[in-house]
């Protein structure tokens, strides 16, 4: 089993995301528009390193994304210290993991391990979108049908920043730093669980076509 620690350490403060106001109405068509252009133009195999860190348990590890276009991501990730291993599979509107409790353990937000490789994908069931553009920096505000609301930022169409809301407060943040325009650190803050969580980007390269294996769990 993965082992994934619940921080309890004094939380994480909330940074401001997005102001209040200037948001015009928008379009799912011109959502998936741009965040297909944050998408890579060919399969990739993306190295990562991982950890988690609440002043008193450390845990990390690495891994590898494979990253087919438009839609569809495997990542492969393991603890230190043969901790535990864990596979996460996204494809379309589906998700799956083994073991089974992984994808809501560690992504309830399926957008966000994609978002920590420099990639914006919409969260399903979108019922409102807006959008704010000031020069090089456009704010998208999507809400979905059950009232949550994810707000992805970027800067000269690249992602920097996703974050998510509910009942009007900030419950997850995610920071992207990049190297020459590419993703290269993510730091997610996952207020409600007090879970931080850094990937490190160590490499990236093209891939030919994966086997059709690649979207499937070992059984």
């Amino acid at each position: 089993m993965l082992l994934v620690p619940v921080l309890t350490a004094c939380p994480p403060s909330r940074l401001a995301v997005a102001p209040a106001t200037g948001f015009e109405e928008s379009t799912t068509a011109a959502l998936a528009e741009a965040a297909l252009r944050t998408a890579p133009a060919q399969r990739q195999i993306i190295r990562l390193g991982w950890r988690t860190d609440d002043g008193r348990l450390q845990l990390s590890g690495n891994g590898a994304a494979r990253v087919a276009p438009p839609d569809s991501l495997r990542a492969d990730i393991a603890a230190a210290l043969g901790l535990g291993r864990a596979t996460v599979i996204l494809a379309g509107d589906m998700a799956e993991s083994q073991p089974a409790a992984v994808v809501d353990q560690v992504l309830p937000d399926r957008f966000a391990l994609w978002a920590a490789l420099g990639i914006m994908r919409p969260p399903t069931g979108i019922v409102k979108v807006e959008r704010l553009e000031a020069g090089p920096r456009i704010v998208w505000r999507v809400t979905d049908g059950s009232g949550k609301i994810t707000i992805f930022e970027l800067a000269s169409g690249a992602l920097v920043s996703v974050s998510r809301e509910e009942g009007g407060r900030t419950t997850s943040q995610m920071r992207l730093t990049r190297e020459n325009g590419e993703a290269k650190h993510a730091s997610l803050v996952d207020f409600n669980r007090n879970l931080r969580l850094e990937i490190e980007i160590t490499g990236r390269e093209p891939s030919d076509a994966f086997s059709p294996e690649t979207w499937r769990l070992r059984p």
